[in-house]
C-alpha cells in the first residue's frame, strides 16, 4: 500500500513552455514560426466566481451557483522582438517584415533632404528609414522618405539630415510601430506548449481567440538581461466569427460550440 501522501502519477511539470500567437485564421494551426521566443515561465489562470445561497438560521450555505469564468495568460518573455512589441502595444500580430539595408554613396549635410544610397531596392515613398555610422551606433538619424528617384531618396521636409553624412554610413528600413495609435481591439489565436516528462508526448492549450491584456513595458539594464510581462486574455469568440465560410474562425465551427474559449490536449492517460 502506498504511504500517505504518495504521487498518484508521475506529471509533473517542469521545463520550458512554448507561447505561440498568431491571427486567428491559424487558430490551432500555429507552428514554430508563430512562438514569441524564449520564456522564463508562461502561467495560464482559469478564474471562476460563485455566488452561495444561505438559508436557514443561523444562515449556512444551501447551495453555489457558477456566474462567471475567466481565462489568461502571463509570460515572462526575453525577446524584445517586433512581434512581441507590436502585440504588447495593442497592434496585434504584424505581418513579416523585410530587412532592407544598403549605404550612403554620397556625402551629405546636416539639414540637407537628399540621401543618395548604393541602392534603393525595396524602399518607398512614406518609409521611416535610420542612417548610422556603422561603429557608431549612437550618430544615428531617424528619416522619412518623401519621394524617390533612382537611388536618390528625398526626405520628407520634417525630417532633414541633422548629422552629416559620409560615404559607407549604414541606412537601413524601419519596419517600425505606432506607439499610441491603437483605435480597435486587435484579436488573435494562442497556444501554449510544453513536453510531458512522464510519456514525452507534447501537451498544452490552444485557445480560439485572445486580446492583450496588460501594459506594455520595457526596461533594460547594465547587469541582467531584461524580461517583460505579456499577459493575455481569453475570449470566446462570437457565433459570426465562425459560422459562414469567410469568417476568420470557420475552419474551427465544429469544435468552438462544445468548447468556447478553448482546449487541453494532454499527453495521454
Amino acid at each position: 500500500m502506498a504511504k500517505l501522501g504518495s504521487p498518484i502519477s508521475k506529471k509533473f511539470s517542469i521545463g520550458t513552455a512554448e507561447l505561440r500567437i498568431g491571427p486567428l485564421s491559424s487558430a490551432n494551426k500555429l507552428l514554430q514560426a508563430n512562438s514569441i521566443g524564449l520564456v522564463d515561465n508562461v502561467t495560464l489562470e482559469v478564474a471562476q466566481e460563485s455566488v452561495d445561497l444561505l438559508g436557514g438560521f443561523p444562515r449556512v450555505p444551501v447551495d453555489s451557483a457558477l456566474v462567471s469564468q475567466t481565462a489568461s495568460v502571463t509570460a515572462t518573455l526575453r525577446e524584445y522582438s517586433r512581434k512581441n512589441f507590436s502585440i504588447m502595444l495593442g497592434l496585434g500580430v504584424p505581418s513579416v517584415a523585410t530587412d532592407v539595408a544598403t549605404t550612403a554613396s554620397a556625402t551629405g549635410s546636416a539639414g540637407g533632404t537628399s540621401l543618395t544610397v548604393t541602392s534603393a531596392t525595396g524602399l518607398a515613398e512614406g518609409d521611416v528609414i535610420v542612417v548610422y555610422k556603422a561603429t557608431q551606433p549612437e550618430l544615428v538619424q531617424v528619416l522619412k522618405c518623401g519621394s524617390l528617384a533612382s537611388n536618390v531618396i528625398t526626405l520628407d521636409a520634417d525630417t532633414p539630415l541633422v548629422l552629416d553624412v559620409a560615404v559607407g554610413d549604414v541606412v537601413y528600413k524601419a519596419n517600425q510601430l505606432a506607439v499610441g495609435n491603437v483605435q480597435t481591439t486587435s484579436y488573435f489565436s494562442v497556444t501554449i506548449l510544453q513536453q510531458e516528462r512522464d510519456t514525452g508526448r507534447p501537451i498544452g492549450f490552444t485557445f480560439w481567440k485572445a486580446a492583450i491584456g496588460g501594459n506594455m513595458s520595457w526596461a533594460t539594464n547594465s547587469t541582467d538581461f531584461a524580461s517583460t510581462e505579456m499577459t493575455l486574455k481569453i475570449l470566446q469568440p462570437a457565433e459570426e466569427e465562425y459560422d459562414a465560410s469567410g469568417d476568420s474562425l470557420y475552419h474551427m465551427r465544429d469544435l468552438i460550440p462544445t468548447h468556447p474559449m478553448g482546449l487541453f490536449f494532454g499527453g495521454g492517460g
